[in-house]
């Protein structure tokens, strides 16, 4: 039996504003920002944890992400591999769409959710079918530009996308009408400032011996006030973000490089071998050599 039916307009409800995919590697983080629309992110591979006005929100392989306008959000990734993420920023151009997201701050799709997996496994097979030929297999690829595609191709492009989209947007409002929704923490504009100077300066102490109340002192405030404004604005404490940051570098330079152990502590601000290998330890439960012998046997198979 056919169905008679009538459409009086077709018109896009979505304006995707940028859209990418990129590989990034370990130590890699984005500073604390706010988009005027939506933003969709998915974690194709690896780990990442986005910082959601002070919430952090840990994505694994296969996971969606859905940021509401106007939602701080940083990436400070705490795994010591790289990650490929996905993400695209997008305006409803529809009233009642809107008006149906209107409390919404974020939306985290944990679960492997196969109808969007396949939809972005279609768009990356259509983009990969549509490359040149003669790809240098030495190197990575560059970035493709789909804005260079000829127009059938590029509105192809865009047409998936905008199913993608909608077809999450569709779930994160299932997800959120359930009760599974965050709250937001309420930011002044001077106290996500000075976190964000404050993690500068924590990034820049990797190679010293500074500890939080010397960054503090530097910005004329208090421990406890860095500590509270940190915490408040990205979820971690700054002593935690810091040591963070110099285990990550430690492991790298321990499997990277050449440096004996005991460099590699001074090169990190330890006083002596002794302390390093003991902070180490209470990082990773392995001494400094453990680590690097671990990880070269398992790297030779």
């Amino acid at each position: 039996m056919v169905i008679p039916f009538h459409y009086r307009m077709l018109r896009s409800v979505l304006a995707v504003a940028d859209c990418h995919l990129r590989e990034v590697d370990a130590g890699w983080s984005y500073q604390l920002h706010e988009h005027s629309g939506y933003e969709l992110l998915h974690c194709y591979s690896g780990q990442l944890t986005e910082w959601i006005h002070g919430d952090p929100v840990v994505m694994s392989a296969g996971e969606w992400l859905l940021i509401g306008p106007g939602v701080k959000h940083s990436t400070i990734n705490e795994s010591n591999l790289g990650f490929v993420y996905f993400s695209v920023h997008f305006g409803i151009e529809d009233p009642e769409l809107t008006h149906a997201l209107k409390d919404m701050n974020y939306v985290h799709l944990s679960q492997r959710i196969e109808r969007l997996q396949e939809e972005f496994a279609d768009l990356l097979g259509y983009i990969k079918r549509n490359q040149p030929s003669e790809t240098d297999t030495l190197h990575a690829p560059p970035t493709v530009n789909v804005d260079s595609y000829d127009v059938l191709a590029k509105y192809n492009v865009q047409l998936s996308i905008q199913s993608l989209v909608l077809h999450a947007v569709e779930l994160a409002m299932k997800q959120a009408g359930n009760g599974v929704q965050a709250s937001r923490k309420r930011l002044h504009a001077s106290e996500v400032e000075l976190a964000h100077v404050i993690q500068q300066k924590l990034i820049e102490a990797v190679y010293t011996d500074l500890e939080i109340n010397q960054i503090a002192k530097q910005l004329f405030i208090s421990r406890s006030h860095c500590n509270e404004v940190f915490k408040k604005v990205y979820g971690i404490a700054p002593k935690r973000f810091l040591g963070v940051m110099k285990q990550r570098k430690a492991e790298e330079l321990l499997v990277q490089s050449r440096h004996a152990v005991e460099s590699i502590g001074e090169m990190l601000g330890f006083a002596s071998l002794s302390a390093f290998s003991r902070q180490f330890k209470r990082w990773t439960t392995l001494s400094p050599q453990e680590y690097r012998l671990g990880r070269r046997r398992s790297e030779k198979g």
